[in-house]
């Protein structure tokens, strides 16, 4: 005997809880703004301390690269929140940007190594110093390079930024679910969480593209 359950949706409770999905996608937005900004500055020291440091310096940079781009964020999350003190925000800034800034450095690092050695050369022969050099030669062609590449960390940092519900950020998958416990409309919330992580991936990758688009042409135009 085989039975059916009668779920009858209600896409109005939606529109009723709208202002606990806003704020939820304001806290995701801060929380990703945030940890975007840190990721990507330590990722681009990191990749240049592997490049131009000492060898002890390089070799330091890539055992933190190593070492927090193979812990998985949620852990990182509750180190920073349980076992250093934490408050919820900071641990979730630090444990999403010590997670990202490894993976951006990598790429970065890539990016750099693409350029061919004979710019860097030309470049300090021309009278350029070490920090001219990197930030009006070599770190615009790199970024250029890897911009796609980059493209995707922003997209997962808004993703691997709901981990952060766990340790009661009122983030967008911590709303829906208090939408789910609310009106027990499970499937509701979570597919109106589900179309707004969509959207801002969307916004994310097209709004990447169009920079792309902006700089290789400005590139060419030269």
């Amino acid at each position: 005997m085989r039975t059916t359950v009668d779920y009858q949706f209600d896409w109005t409770v939606i529109w009723q809880y709208r202002g606990l999905l806003l704020n939820g996608l304001c806290y995701t937005i801060i929380l990703s703004a945030i940890s975007l900004v840190v990721s990507f500055v330590l990722g681009t020291l990191v990749a240049l301390g592997r490049l131009f440091l000492s060898a002890w310096c390089a070799w330091l940079c890539a055992a933190a690269t190593e070492l927090f781009r193979n812990i998985p964020p949620i852990v990182q999350f509750f180190f920073w929140y349980f076992a250093v003190g934490l408050d919820g925000l900071t641990a979730c800034v630090v444990g999403l940007s010590a997670f990202t800034a490894a993976r951006v450095a990598e790429i970065v690092r890539s990016g750099l190594m693409s350029i061919p050695k004979t710019q860097f050369e030309a470049a300090r022969a021309s009278g350029l110093g070490m920090a001219a050099t990197l930030c009006w030669i070599l770190l615009p062609q790199a970024f250029i390079r890897v911009i796609p590449v980059l493209a995707g960390e922003v997209v997962n940092i808004v993703k691997d930024s709901s981990i952060a519900m766990t340790l009661g950020y009122a983030e967008l998958s911590f709303q829906a679910q208090e939408i789910e416990a609310n009106t027990f409309r499970g499937f509701e919330s979570a597919t109106a969480a589900t179309l707004i992580y969509a959207a801002l991936g969307m916004l994310v990758l097209l709004t990447v593209h169009g920079i792309e688009r902006r700089l290789r042409r400005d590139v060419r135009i030269g």
